[in-house]
């Protein structure tokens, strides 16, 4: 009997400790378990984390890029038209010094800066104390470097020896203002003058009157019987 109750006794001990062992490898694996599934996740995470960062930098560099390139074609769109402005300033300037009347030089008897087209634009007449104006005459002006003629009416012509009325030549003396210059004769029987106005001069008169600023260069000539002017504009 006492035998029997030991056997029991040794079978429900080894019983107890398989039980023991199973939890303890059960409880084992449960914590192996878990310890993967944290490290799975954390393992995740940082992946995520490192993505985000990633995309983060990548966003900033395209950011980054797109404001120097935007800054980039600002700069050279504002070159650009400081350039055209530059040139268009340029042109004007050109074009300005183009037009200029050169008085020095008339004076000596060069008409460089009168060169081009010119056309006449009225005849002016005192008849009885009164204008009569002509706009219709077949006269015209020829200007070279070295001469200035009228074409179709008298034989008037300008050069550095004076002014010529059919061959009949007097030197002329000049008087400048800031915006004409007027070359005259003193010992003529009937006397003629040459006037030079600038484009926007205030200067310009007829038989007393001041005439409206013109917008283009003009050459009048004036003379004393019946107080006859001749008006030519620049085209």
């Amino acid at each position: 009997m006492k035998k029997k109750v030991l056997i029991t006794a040794g079978i429900l001990s080894t019983l107890l400790l398989a039980g023991c062992s199973n939890q303890n490898t059960s409880s084992g694996n449960h914590d192996s378990k878990k310890s993967s599934v944290v490290s799975t996740k954390k393992s995740s995470n940082q992946s995520s984390q490192s993505k985000k960062n990633t995309e983060e930098m990548d966003n900033a560099q395209s950011s980054s890029s797109s404001s120097a390139n935007k800054s980039q074609s600002s700069s050279s769109i504002k070159q650009s038209n400081n350039k055209a402005e530059k040139e268009t300033k340029n042109t004007a300037k050109s074009n300005n010094s183009d037009n200029k009347m050169n008085f020095d030089q008339i004076e000596q008897g060069n008409y460089s800066s009168l060169a081009g087209t010119w056309k006449s634009t009225k005849i002016v007449v005192r008849d009885g104390g009164e204008d009569k104006v002509n706009t219709e005459n077949p006269i015209t002006l020829s200007v070279t470097p070295d001469a200035i003629q009228m074409v179709g009416g008298d034989k008037v012509v300008v050069n550095k020896d004076g002014l010529s009325y059919n061959d009949d030549l007097h030197p002329l003396t000049f008087q400048k203002t800031q915006n004409s210059l007027t070359g005259s004769l003193d010992d003529a029987q009937i006397n003629w003058s040459v006037s030079f106005y600038p484009a926007g001069s205030t200067d310009f008169v007829i038989n007393g009157e001041k005439q409206a600023q013109s917008s283009k260069n003009l050459i009048v000539f004036w003379r004393s019987g019946m107080s006859t002017t001749m008006v030519f504009e620049k085209e």
